[in-house]
């Protein structure tokens, strides 16, 4: 592929100017407000056990697609 370094070089600026931004909207977010501190230990707890399960109950290897002709 040419031009291939443009594109990295373009992505890589691109991508750290988004995250710049949307972490100044997260960081001028009071999170108190929207979720408490119990709630949000319950959300994390529930995630965690969500994945467990779904891990579980998946028959494929983590990251396993049908089609494999790459």
């Amino acid at each position: 592929m040419r031009g291939w370094k443009t594109l990295v070089l373009n992505s890589v600026a691109g991508v750290t100017i988004l995250v710049l931004e949307v972490l100044s909207f997260m960081t001028s977010t009071d999170w108190h407000l929207i979720l408490s501190p119990e709630r949000a230990s319950l959300l994390v707890l529930g995630l965690g056990l969500a994945n467990i399960l779904l891990r579980h109950i998946t028959s494929g290897p983590t990251g396993w697609r049908k089609d494999q002709t790459r």
